[in-house]
């Protein structure tokens, strides 16, 4: 079981993948956009963040950033379906350098739980 900080901005998808994340055995946290997200990463200690791209606030490759500099070794999983500006293949191509892993949505189960079971190795409770 991982302890994840899951950021995303739009409530149903939020929830949804809480939901997921939880049947799956994992404890999540959630943050509402990227300030509150960055700033509860740094507070408390997270096997993985899940974090959509385009976001109100501070957008998720800002937060990406801002973790690779004051937790290196956290893994981070960026995810967007796009937004009104940008495509989600753009907003993705973003985060690519930077983050551990990414999925564009829409996304399956079994493929958010499997980049979550390899980012975080199968965590033990």
């Amino acid at each position: 079981m991982a302890t994840i900080l899951l950021i995303e901005d739009m409530n149903g998808v939020r929830s949804s993948l809480t939901t997921v994340l939880k049947a799956a055995g994992h404890q999540v946290v959630e943050a509402d956009d990227g300030e509150a997200g960055l700033q509860k990463a740094v507070e408390q200690p997270f096997d993985l963040v899940i974090t959509d791209i385009i976001m109100p606030k501070l957008d998720g490759s800002e937060v990406i950033l801002a973790l690779k500099e004051r937790k290196p070794d956290l893994p981070v999983l960026a995810i967007s379906g796009g937004g009104t500006s940008v495509t989600a293949e753009n907003a993705l191509m973003m985060a690519r350098n930077t983050a551990a892993a990414i999925l564009p949505k829409p996304f399956s189960r079994g493929d958010l739980l499997e980049t979550v079971d390899r980012l975080v190795g199968k965590v033990e409770a």
